[in-house]
């Protein structure tokens, strides 16, 4: 399945995409959470998955136009955003630092979530704004002290996300926080798919392109730890609630490293692309 939030920004209510509708789940069934974190911490996937079965005999009320629909970030309100920095040699190696032994980690806040097609903004007094395209896992059940083997079990699905950072605000604080934090700094989206239409989430291939020009290419198997190794290493630490999202890096080509470096200007427009899981158009305002 695909799995959206639809619906102006603070009141998104969950869907299910189907052709080129979404249907209205709370709408079928009104005893659904009226959220995607909601629908996760029920458990209730599989209860979409039975609503999507008789998609077709679904009153037409119940099924949305995607023309003109807004399309917010599939989990509208994580407990966390939690980044792995440097989980690609290449991007390591683009930065003259030695691949890590263990995972880099660090947060986001949920402020940063925008939907497809809606504006980053380039804030005031920001000069260096800078792009990386990640593959983000989306926790589908509470999780501590997850064995490795177990892992799986414990991821919902995937989707495509970017991390946009103020490099001179990174460099001048020397912490990261706050230079990734600032509002809409992580597109998200366009859905979340289900593990079902993944068989593998380290074989997929990962772009971004600027304007038209590829500035990032790679594969999701260039990872140097899996999802499923983050998922068991993070829940050592930290309680993963459903809903949570893991954003596991990125491949080489960030603009800050470019020689000379290349950093995004009002108009740009990004396009992030994850194979099987659709494509995030935004542009920097």
């Amino acid at each position: 399945m695909k799995i959206v939030s639809f619906g102006p920004s603070g009141q998104e209510k969950p869907g299910i995409v189907h052709h080129n509708h979404v249907i209205d789940v709370c709408a079928v069934d009104p005893s659904l959470p009226d959220t995607v974190r909601g629908i996760l911490d029920a458990d209730a996937l599989p209860r979409l998955g039975e609503l999507l079965k008789k998609a077709d005999t679904l009153p037409p009320q119940h099924r949305k136009r995607r023309d003109g629909l807004r399309i917010g970030p599939p989990v509208t309100n994580p407990s966390k955003i939690v980044c792995i920095g440097l989980n690609y040699k290449d991007h390591a190696e683009e930065q003259n630092r030695k691949p890590p032994d263990w995972p880099l980690t660090f947060a986001k806040g949920p402020n940063v979530l925008i939907g497809d097609g809606e504006p980053i903004p380039l804030p005031h007094g920001v000069t260096q704004l800078d792009h990386e395209v990640e593959l983000a896992a989306v926790v589908g059940r509470r999780a501590k002290n997850v064995p490795l083997d177990d892992a799986k079990e414990y991821v919902a699905g995937y989707s495509v996300f970017m991390d946009i950072s103020a490099r001179d605000v990174q460099y001048k604080e020397k912490q990261w926080f706050r230079a990734k934090s600032f509002d809409g700094f992580g597109p998200f989206g366009p859905w979340l798919t289900t593990c079902d239409e993944v068989p593998d989430p380290h074989r997929l291939d990962i772009k971004l392109d600027v304007n038209g020009e590829t500035r990032q290419a790679s594969n999701t198997r260039h990872m140097i730890f899996d999802v499923f190794f983050l998922v068991h290493y993070l829940s050592q630490s930290m309680t993963l609630e459903p809903g949570d999202i893991i954003s596991t890096g990125t491949p080489s080509g960030v603009g800050v490293f470019a020689t000379p470096p290349r950093f995004l200007r009002p108009g740009d427009a990004l396009k992030a692309t994850i194979e099987s899981l659709g494509t995030l158009n935004n542009v920097v305002v």
